[in-house]
Protein backbone atom coordinates (compact mmCIF):
# COMPACT_ATOMS: atom_id res chain seq x y z
CA UNK A 1 0.00 0.00 0.00
CA UNK A 2 1.29 3.67 -1.13
CA UNK A 3 1.92 5.63 2.26
CA UNK A 4 2.29 9.49 1.55
CA UNK A 5 5.30 11.39 2.60
CA UNK A 6 5.46 11.96 6.07
CA UNK A 7 4.97 15.53 7.46
CA UNK A 8 8.65 15.90 8.53
CA UNK A 9 10.09 14.96 5.12
CA UNK A 10 7.32 17.38 3.14
CA UNK A 11 8.37 20.26 5.39
CA UNK A 12 11.75 19.73 5.04
CA UNK A 13 11.37 19.88 0.95
CA UNK A 14 9.80 22.96 1.41
CA UNK A 15 12.52 24.99 2.79
CA UNK A 16 14.84 25.68 0.04
CA UNK A 17 11.72 25.11 -3.11
CA UNK A 18 8.32 23.63 -3.21
CA UNK A 19 8.31 19.63 -3.39
CA UNK A 20 4.66 19.03 -3.53
CA UNK A 21 2.93 15.71 -4.46
CA UNK A 22 5.34 13.26 -4.17
CA UNK A 23 5.01 10.04 -2.78
CA UNK A 24 7.24 7.15 -1.30
CA UNK A 25 7.15 3.42 -1.40
CA UNK A 26 10.00 2.74 1.49
CA UNK A 27 11.66 4.90 4.07
CA UNK A 28 15.28 4.66 1.49
CA UNK A 29 12.98 6.15 -1.18
CA UNK A 30 11.68 8.82 1.09
CA UNK A 31 15.36 9.63 1.80
CA UNK A 32 16.35 9.99 -1.60
CA UNK A 33 13.40 12.35 -2.27
CA UNK A 34 13.96 14.34 0.50
CA UNK A 35 17.61 14.91 -0.97
CA UNK A 36 16.42 15.80 -3.95
CA UNK A 37 14.05 18.48 -2.91
CA UNK A 38 16.70 19.93 -1.21
CA UNK A 39 19.01 20.47 -4.40
CA UNK A 40 21.80 18.86 -2.67
CA UNK A 41 21.87 15.72 -4.44
CA UNK A 42 25.30 14.63 -4.19
CA UNK A 43 27.92 15.46 -7.36
CA UNK A 44 30.61 13.62 -8.19
CA UNK A 45 33.20 15.71 -9.77
CA UNK A 46 33.23 16.29 -13.92
CA UNK A 47 35.88 14.22 -15.60
CA UNK A 48 38.77 16.16 -17.44
CA UNK A 49 37.35 17.60 -20.96
CA UNK A 50 39.18 16.12 -23.71
CA UNK A 51 39.66 16.93 -27.52
CA UNK A 52 38.89 13.75 -28.63
CA UNK A 53 35.72 12.85 -26.70
CA UNK A 54 32.66 14.79 -26.27
CA UNK A 55 30.43 14.85 -22.52
CA UNK A 56 27.80 16.64 -21.27
CA UNK A 57 30.06 17.70 -18.38
CA UNK A 58 33.50 18.33 -17.89
CA UNK A 59 36.29 20.05 -16.05
CA UNK A 60 39.32 22.39 -17.46
CA UNK A 61 42.04 23.32 -15.08
CA UNK A 62 43.65 26.48 -15.36
CA UNK A 63 47.46 27.63 -14.46
CA UNK A 64 49.22 30.62 -14.39
CA UNK A 65 53.02 31.13 -13.89
CA UNK A 66 54.47 34.99 -13.79
CA UNK A 67 58.17 35.39 -14.32
CA UNK A 68 59.32 37.88 -12.01
CA UNK A 69 60.18 41.09 -13.95
CA UNK A 70 63.22 43.32 -13.55
CA UNK A 71 63.83 47.04 -11.24
CA UNK A 72 63.99 49.48 -14.10
CA UNK A 73 64.14 53.91 -14.22
CA UNK A 74 62.68 55.66 -17.03
CA UNK A 75 63.99 59.56 -17.18
CA UNK A 76 63.92 62.45 -19.54
CA UNK A 77 67.72 62.11 -21.49
CA UNK A 78 67.82 65.69 -21.14
CA UNK A 79 67.81 68.69 -18.67
CA UNK A 80 67.62 72.52 -20.14
CA UNK A 81 68.17 75.44 -18.03
CA UNK A 82 68.02 79.20 -19.29
CA UNK A 83 69.30 82.14 -17.44
CA UNK A 84 69.84 86.12 -18.72
CA UNK A 85 72.17 87.91 -16.53
CA UNK A 86 70.31 90.65 -14.35
CA UNK A 87 73.44 90.67 -11.59
CA UNK A 88 71.15 88.55 -9.18
CA UNK A 89 71.38 85.27 -7.66
CA UNK A 90 68.64 83.12 -9.29
CA UNK A 91 66.89 80.11 -9.79
CA UNK A 92 65.22 77.44 -11.71
CA UNK A 93 63.62 74.35 -12.30
CA UNK A 94 64.85 72.06 -14.98
CA UNK A 95 62.44 71.59 -18.56
CA UNK A 96 62.75 68.11 -20.20
CA UNK A 97 62.15 70.27 -23.33
CA UNK A 98 64.42 73.36 -24.96
CA UNK A 99 63.87 76.32 -23.43
CA UNK A 100 62.95 79.54 -25.90
CA UNK A 101 61.88 83.30 -25.64
CA UNK A 102 64.51 83.70 -22.58
CA UNK A 103 63.97 87.16 -21.51
CA UNK A 104 65.02 89.12 -18.17
CA UNK A 105 62.03 90.11 -16.34
CA UNK A 106 63.18 93.32 -13.43
CA UNK A 107 65.46 90.52 -11.27
CA UNK A 108 64.64 87.27 -12.88
CA UNK A 109 64.33 85.16 -15.95
CA UNK A 110 61.00 84.59 -17.99
CA UNK A 111 60.99 81.88 -20.92
CA UNK A 112 57.96 81.08 -23.30
CA UNK A 113 58.34 77.63 -23.19
CA UNK A 114 59.39 74.27 -20.90
CA UNK A 115 58.43 70.79 -20.01
CA UNK A 116 58.56 68.95 -17.05
CA UNK A 117 61.09 66.36 -17.03
CA UNK A 118 60.16 62.35 -16.88
CA UNK A 119 60.75 60.44 -13.21
CA UNK A 120 59.60 57.03 -13.03
CA UNK A 121 60.45 53.49 -11.60
CA UNK A 122 59.12 50.16 -12.82
CA UNK A 123 59.03 47.50 -9.96
CA UNK A 124 58.10 44.87 -11.57
CA UNK A 125 60.67 41.89 -9.61
CA UNK A 126 57.71 41.52 -6.73
CA UNK A 127 59.62 40.94 -4.59
CA UNK A 128 58.82 44.04 -2.16
CA UNK A 129 62.47 44.80 -0.96
CA UNK A 130 61.76 48.29 -1.90
CA UNK A 131 64.52 50.66 -3.79
CA UNK A 132 66.65 53.72 -3.87
CA UNK A 133 66.84 56.10 -6.95
CA UNK A 134 70.63 57.73 -6.47
CA UNK A 135 72.92 59.79 -8.91
CA UNK A 136 76.37 60.94 -9.53
CA UNK A 137 77.42 63.81 -11.82
CA UNK A 138 80.16 63.50 -14.78
CA UNK A 139 81.75 66.24 -17.17
CA UNK A 140 80.56 68.84 -15.03
CA UNK A 141 80.91 72.11 -16.74
CA UNK A 142 78.72 74.42 -14.57
CA UNK A 143 79.62 77.78 -13.41
CA UNK A 144 81.39 78.54 -10.53
CA UNK A 145 79.55 78.60 -7.67
CA UNK A 146 76.25 76.78 -8.57
CA UNK A 147 74.37 74.89 -6.53
CA UNK A 148 71.94 71.60 -8.00
CA UNK A 149 69.15 70.29 -5.98
CA UNK A 150 66.75 67.87 -5.96
CA UNK A 151 63.30 68.40 -4.64
CA UNK A 152 59.84 68.19 -4.33
CA UNK A 153 59.31 71.71 -5.21
CA UNK A 154 60.27 73.98 -8.14
CA UNK A 155 59.44 77.00 -10.18
CA UNK A 156 55.79 76.73 -11.28
CA UNK A 157 56.68 77.50 -14.38
CA UNK A 158 59.17 76.21 -16.20
CA UNK A 159 61.77 78.34 -17.55
CA UNK A 160 61.20 81.02 -15.41
CA UNK A 161 63.64 81.59 -12.14
CA UNK A 162 63.41 82.92 -8.72
CA UNK A 163 65.86 85.49 -7.25
CA UNK A 164 67.47 84.19 -3.99
CA UNK A 165 71.07 83.67 -2.34
CA UNK A 166 72.82 81.06 -4.09
CA UNK A 167 73.23 79.47 -0.33
CA UNK A 168 69.09 79.38 0.05
CA UNK A 169 67.14 77.78 -2.61
CA UNK A 170 63.74 79.37 -2.86
CA UNK A 171 61.89 76.46 -2.56
CA UNK A 172 60.30 74.56 0.15
CA UNK A 173 62.27 71.49 0.76
CA UNK A 174 59.41 68.73 -0.22
CA UNK A 175 59.66 64.60 -0.31
CA UNK A 176 58.72 64.14 -3.69
CA UNK A 177 55.26 62.44 -4.12
CA UNK A 178 54.26 59.91 -6.55
CA UNK A 179 51.19 58.50 -7.99
CA UNK A 180 50.38 55.00 -9.68
CA UNK A 181 50.98 55.14 -13.98
CA UNK A 182 48.43 54.60 -16.05
CA UNK A 183 47.13 50.69 -15.94
CA UNK A 184 49.43 49.92 -12.90
CA UNK A 185 47.87 48.67 -10.16
CA UNK A 186 51.19 49.87 -8.10
CA UNK A 187 51.45 50.12 -4.35
CA UNK A 188 52.72 53.48 -4.21
CA UNK A 189 55.78 54.04 -2.48
CA UNK A 190 56.74 55.65 1.30
CA UNK A 191 59.87 57.46 1.74
CA UNK A 192 62.11 54.77 3.93
CA UNK A 193 63.40 56.38 7.31
CA UNK A 194 66.41 53.47 7.44
CA UNK A 195 68.18 53.37 3.78
CA UNK A 196 71.83 51.61 3.45
CA UNK A 197 74.18 51.43 0.16
CA UNK A 198 77.40 51.42 1.37
CA UNK A 199 78.64 50.38 -2.04
CA UNK A 200 76.96 52.75 -3.68
CA UNK A 201 78.20 55.55 -1.24
CA UNK A 202 75.32 56.36 1.47
CA UNK A 203 74.32 54.84 4.40
CA UNK A 204 71.33 57.78 5.19
CA UNK A 205 68.30 58.58 3.68
CA UNK A 206 68.40 62.06 1.85
CA UNK A 207 66.72 65.05 3.30
CA UNK A 208 64.84 67.59 1.36
CA UNK A 209 66.50 69.37 -0.85
CA UNK A 210 68.96 67.41 -1.77
CA UNK A 211 72.64 68.42 -3.37
CA UNK A 212 72.89 66.37 -6.28
CA UNK A 213 77.03 65.32 -6.51
CA UNK A 214 78.83 62.48 -6.01
CA UNK A 215 81.73 62.08 -8.67
CA UNK A 216 81.07 57.84 -9.89
CA UNK A 217 79.29 54.70 -9.12
CA UNK A 218 80.50 54.33 -5.79
CA UNK A 219 80.04 57.83 -4.42
CA UNK A 220 76.73 58.46 -5.17
CA UNK A 221 73.98 60.70 -4.23
CA UNK A 222 70.18 59.09 -2.61
CA UNK A 223 67.86 61.20 -4.53
CA UNK A 224 64.71 58.74 -3.20
CA UNK A 225 64.55 55.64 -1.15
CA UNK A 226 61.27 53.43 -1.25
CA UNK A 227 60.88 51.25 2.35
CA UNK A 228 60.19 47.69 1.43
CA UNK A 229 56.51 46.42 0.57
CA UNK A 230 55.95 49.94 -1.41
CA UNK A 231 57.14 51.51 -4.59
CA UNK A 232 56.01 48.13 -6.41
CA UNK A 233 54.51 48.36 -10.18
CA UNK A 234 55.29 51.52 -11.93
CA UNK A 235 55.76 54.72 -9.98
CA UNK A 236 55.54 58.29 -11.32
CA UNK A 237 56.89 60.89 -9.45
CA UNK A 238 54.12 62.81 -9.92
CA UNK A 239 50.98 64.05 -8.71
CA UNK A 240 47.07 64.05 -10.18
CA UNK A 241 46.01 60.73 -12.77
CA UNK A 242 47.82 60.07 -15.04
CA UNK A 243 45.98 59.21 -18.45
CA UNK A 244 48.30 57.46 -20.46
CA UNK A 245 51.38 54.95 -19.86
CA UNK A 246 54.65 57.00 -18.97
CA UNK A 247 53.25 59.17 -16.51
CA UNK A 248 51.31 61.31 -19.47
CA UNK A 249 48.66 63.72 -17.61
CA UNK A 250 50.02 63.50 -14.17
CA UNK A 251 51.78 67.04 -12.77
CA UNK A 252 55.96 66.18 -12.07
CA UNK A 253 56.58 66.28 -8.55
CA UNK A 254 60.55 65.98 -8.64
CA UNK A 255 62.59 68.86 -9.58
CA UNK A 256 65.95 69.65 -10.90
CA UNK A 257 67.03 72.98 -9.36
CA UNK A 258 69.77 74.99 -10.43
CA UNK A 259 70.91 78.25 -9.16
CA UNK A 260 73.92 80.38 -10.52
CA UNK A 261 75.55 83.33 -8.67
CA UNK A 262 74.62 87.30 -10.36
CA UNK A 263 78.53 87.20 -11.45
CA UNK A 264 78.46 84.09 -13.87
CA UNK A 265 80.05 85.28 -17.16
CA UNK A 266 77.89 84.59 -19.99
CA UNK A 267 78.31 80.99 -21.94
CA UNK A 268 77.38 77.86 -22.24
CA UNK A 269 78.17 74.71 -19.82
CA UNK A 270 76.98 71.14 -18.87
CA UNK A 271 76.46 68.94 -16.60
CA UNK A 272 76.16 64.82 -16.90
CA UNK A 273 73.63 63.21 -14.56
CA UNK A 274 73.83 59.49 -14.20
CA UNK A 275 71.21 58.15 -12.23
CA UNK A 276 70.56 54.78 -11.01
CA UNK A 277 67.86 52.30 -9.12
CA UNK A 278 68.71 49.56 -7.01
CA UNK A 279 66.94 47.25 -4.66
CA UNK A 280 67.05 48.08 -1.00
CA UNK A 281 65.76 51.47 0.58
Amino acid sequence: MVQPMSRTNRDACRRPRTCSRLFVVTASLAVAVLIACLGGASRAAAAACSTSAGATSCSITGSLTLTAGTLALESSPNLYWDFVGTGYDQWASASAASLTGCAASGTATHCSSGAAPLLEVLDATGSGSGWAVSEYLSANTLPSGYALRFDGAGSSTYGYSQVSPIVTSPFAGTTPGNVCDYASSCTAATAAASCSHSALGFATCPAYSVTMGGTSATTQVDLYSATAATGLGAICFASGTPTATGCSGATADAYYNLGIKGTTAAGSTSVTTNMAVNSGP
